[in-house]
Order: C-alpha cells, then sequence, then structure tokens
C-alpha cells in the first residue's frame, strides 16, 4: 500500500511539473526541485536528477504539441538546444562534487535573474522572430549558461531560454514557449546521461514522475493556447516567488541553527 501511495503522489508531482511545463516552456524543473526537496523529502542531488528525468519527458510532449500548432522556431530551437548540450552534461555530471548548500544558493540565483528578466517591460513583433547569424553571438553563450545551470539543477535550460526570446528577441511569448520546449528536449537528454551515471536515486520513481510529465505537459500546452500571454506571464512570477521564497527560507534556517 504504501508503495502504491508513492507512486500515485510521484506520478500527481510529475502532472503538475508537467503542466508548468507545457504552460511555460521551462521544463518544470523550476518547481520540481523545491516540491521533491520539501514536500516529498528527496535529498538534495537526487531531487536534482529525478527533475531531470522530469524535464525530459515533460519536453517530448510539450514539443509534440507545439510543433503542430505550429508555435516553434526551430532555427532557434537547435541553436539554443545545441551549443548547450555538451553544458548540459557537464552540469549534469559534476552535481555529485557539488555541496548541497551551494546547489540551493545557485537555485536562488537563477531563479531570482529569471524573474527579473519577466519583471522587464517589452513589445512583441512577429519580424524579430526572423532568425539572424549575428545573434549566434548572443545564442551560444546563453545557451552554454543555460545548459550547465540547467544540467546542474536538472531544470532543463528552458529556465532561461523562454525570458531571453522574449526580453531580447522579442519573441511573443507561446512562441518562445514552443521553441524553448524544443531547445530543453536536446539539452535534457546529455542532462540525463550525466545524472545516471554520477547520482545515485530511485530510477523507477523517477519514472513514474516522467510518466505524470507527458500528461501533465500535455494539459499545461493546451491551457497554452487558451489563456492569453498576460495571465501566464502573472502565473510564472507567482511560481518564481513562491519558489524563491521557500527555498530562501530554508537557507535561512540552516544558517541560524
Amino acid at each position: 500500500m504504501t508503495i502504491l501511495l508513492d507512486l500515485l503522489k510521484f506520478f500527481s508531482v510529475g502532472v503538475l511539473g508537467g503542466m508548468v511545463s507545457g504552460l511555460i516552456g521551462i521544463g518544470g524543473g523550476v518547481i520540481m526541485l523545491p516540491i521533491l526537496l520539501y514536500i516529498m523529502n528527496v535529498e538534495t542531488k537526487a531531487a536534482t536528477a529525478m527533475s531531470m528525468i522530469q524535464v525530459f519527458f515533460a519536453s517530448i510532449s510539450g514539443t509534440i504539441f507545439h510543433y503542430l500548432h505550429k508555435t516553434i522556431k526551430t532555427n532557434y530551437a537547435i541553436c539554443f538546444g545545441l551549443s548547450s548540450m555538451p553544458f548540459s552534461f557537464l552540469g549534469s555530471f559534476l552535481t555529485k562534487y557539488i555541496n548541497n548548500l551551494a546547489i540551493k544558493i545557485v537555485y536562488i540565483i537563477a531563479t531570482i535573474t529569471i524573474l527579473v528578466l519577466f519583471l522587464i517591460r517589452y513589445n512583441n513583433s512577429q519580424e524579430e522572430c526572423i532568425f539572424n547569424k549575428k545573434r549566434l553571438f548572443i545564442i551560444i553563450p546563453i545557451g552554454a549558461v543555460a545548459g550547465f545551470i540547467g544540467g546542474l539543477l536538472g531544470l532543463g535550460g528552458g529556465f532561461l531560454f523562454v525570458p531571453i526570446l522574449v526580453c531580447l528577441f522579442n519573441f511573443p511569448l507561446k512562441i518562445a514557449v514552443g521553441t524553448s520546449l524544443f531547445s530543453v528536449f536536446f539539452n535534457s537528454i546529455p542532462g540525463v546521461i550525466g545524472k545516471l551515471i554520477s547520482v545515485k536515486f530511485n530510477i523507477y520513481l523517477a519514472l513514474v514522475l516522467g510518466i505524470g510529465a507527458i500528461c501533465g505537459s500535455s494539459l499545461g500546452t493546451y491551457l497554452n493556447k487558451k489563456l492569453s500571454h498576460k495571465i501566464i506571464k502573472v502565473l510564472f512570477i507567482i511560481i518564481l516567488i513562491i519558489a524563491i521564497s521557500r527555498v530562501t527560507f530554508d537557507l535561512l534556517i540552516g544558517f541560524i541553527h
């Protein structure tokens, strides 16, 4: 009975993470990590590994949906994805050498950065989505940073791809989400490999998490088509504030004691 209950819990968490992934295009890892840490009581490094598994499955489902609805700029997705792949593996593999406190601090810095980027005002223009080779000088270093941090934390790279596409390249949010999910699919593959060879975690529960993510991602991508970009943006900001607050509280308690 206990095993069945655990399976249901992890499946439900996977659905939630997948829904956020499909809705916002960040792979779901931003909320997955604190949920696994503080609700499911998973050890920090194992949580990053399980989060990466969830991100991989969620990105597959979300990418298929967005491809069918023509909300992916393939050239941008491939460039972001390929530039981040080796660094995703590197960050994922090096997880075992980084202590839990450092992982949480990096998480807070990453999520605050995302929040700041999303609070910046911007104007959408479809013309801005046209691919320009000069943008590779921006895409490649951003892909490297997003890949490394995403691999380390189990977030994929979408946590940085979406705000960059929106703020720097003026993408409409829904196209940024689809493009990001396709990029995340690329870098989540080496990210998963890195976690498998460097971190000990329950692979069976991680797979249940991934199956739940497929279901949730389908729902999230459907909602992405129905909701306005303003509502999606507000939901994303609320999620980030809650996640930042919870991890920060944990760190403060740790310093006090």
